[in-house]
């Protein structure tokens, strides 16, 4: 029995920690693609980029791959309220969140301006993201719906909604957050999209305890009974002096805490990088996360070009995640578990899939020791080892 489970710990330890690294691989992207602070979404068979900008402008894709210009959500200019709420505000409404509720696709947005915390979201909504429906309008909020002001702790920027369906109810979050006493998270209600009490209630979720105290653009995302929360931290907006990069932690409830892979907690300064520069791409941030139809997660980003002076451009990367269920840039890979005489049957070593002779071969011996619901357990992490795309690979189900 403890050799048999000293076998399993090696074996799931080498699933865990056996992910050769390798430089991230992009989508490769063409057309008009030049954002900051992007958030993407699907309707119908169109992707839409909202991203950074006077008018709050988007990019729409039928592919995800080419881009082009779809327009403004305001096309004569911000909402009049803008201008008479925050002082210094010129017209550059910044990072943009969508999400689809109730009906209606919600934007959140920021009103703001560099280096102080007067500022303000707002909301509008839409019931399509199409231009050419004939129902196409955003109706504003007429007002903010969170405001924060030069005494507060916190700044009201970069929100990003999140749905929460892990609950018995729905329930609706919203994200918010910058430098100051960093990131906030409150309960909105679903049928006006603001908090349900004036001034709202907030948790603190992440916030850097020293120097540089810069992070921003928080985005939440549930998996597997799991809350992951996003954010980026350090400096954006200088070009390829930029030194933004994505940071991420867990947590079993929404309002946290979120612990990073080292154990500490995001309200102590903890966070896992997931994002790094490169030779070309610097500052590589202010992410959200989008899962298409197929069930693939997806890293919105935007990175600053080095070949192109310094301008910002769309990052799209697929978001894989470990066995052990952290995010990763990388595509997990298989151990060679073969030459350490564990069990496997000889097919494992060369084209690395654990088909269904590897399973019928350990089950045997370790079925009376992990009963079904461990084989069953053993049995999802060999699945996530796989790789049916291999030409190498022949599936036995």
């Amino acid at each position: 029995m403890n050799r048999k489970l000293s076998i399993l710990t090696a074996f799931f330890s080498l699933l865990v920690f056996s992910t050769v690294p390798a430089e991230a691989e992009y989508e490769e992207l063409t057309g008009s693609y030049s954002v900051h602070d992007p958030v993407m979404a699907r309707h119908d068979d169109t992707y839409y980029v909202f991203y950074t900008g006077h008018r709050t402008p988007f990019r729409i894709s039928k592919d995800m791959h080419h881009w082009q210009s779809g327009g403004y959500v305001w096309p004569s200019g911000p909402p009049a309220w803008t201008w008479e709420q925050v002082p210094y505000f010129d017209g550059n409404i910044w990072a943009p969140d969508i999400s689809f509720f109730n009906g209606k696709y919600h934007l959140y947005y920021s009103i703001s301006s560099f280096g102080k915390n007067n500022s303000r979201i707002g909301l509008a909504t839409n019931t399509t993201l199409d231009p050419c429906e004939p129902d196409y309008q955003w109706i504003d909020s007429g007002g903010p719906v969170i405001r924060s002001r030069s005494s507060d702790s916190y700044n009201a920027i970069d929100p990003a909604l999140f749905i929460d369906e892990r609950e018995p109810e729905t329930t609706y979050w919203l994200t918010f957050g910058s430098f100051w006493k960093g990131i906030k998270i409150t309960q909105i209600d679903p049928n006006t999209g603001c908090p349900f009490t004036d001034p709202p209630k907030l948790y603190s979720i992440a916030t850097r305890i020293e120097p540089p105290n810069a992070i921003e653009a928080p985005f939440i995302v549930l998996r597997n009974g799991y809350y992951y929360l996003f954010a980026s931290f350090d400096y954006c907006c200088q070009g390829t002096a930029s030194t933004y990069n994505v940071r991420f932690g867990r947590a079993e409830r929404v309002t946290g805490p979120y612990i990073d892979r080292d154990g500490i907690s995001m309200t102590e300064g903890g966070g896992t990088q997931l994002t790094r520069p490169d030779d070309r791409w610097k500052g590589p941030g202010h992410q959200a996360v989008f899962q298409d139809n197929n069930g693939k997660d997806w890293l919105i980003h935007h990175a600053y070009d080095a070949s192109n002076n310094g301008r910002a451009y769309l990052r799209i990367h697929r978001l894989f995640w470990t066995p052990d269920g952290w995010p990763s840039l990388n595509e997990p890979n298989c151990a060679d578990v073969y030459n350490l005489g564990y069990g496997l049957a000889a097919d494992f070593a060369p084209d690395c899939y654990i088909d269904f002779h590897d399973l019928a071969f350990l089950a045997k011996s370790w079925l009376i020791d992990y009963h079904w619901e461990g084989l069953a357990v053993l049995a999802e992490q060999w699945l996530l080892c796989n790789n049916p795309a291999d030409p190498n690979c022949t599936p036995n189900w």
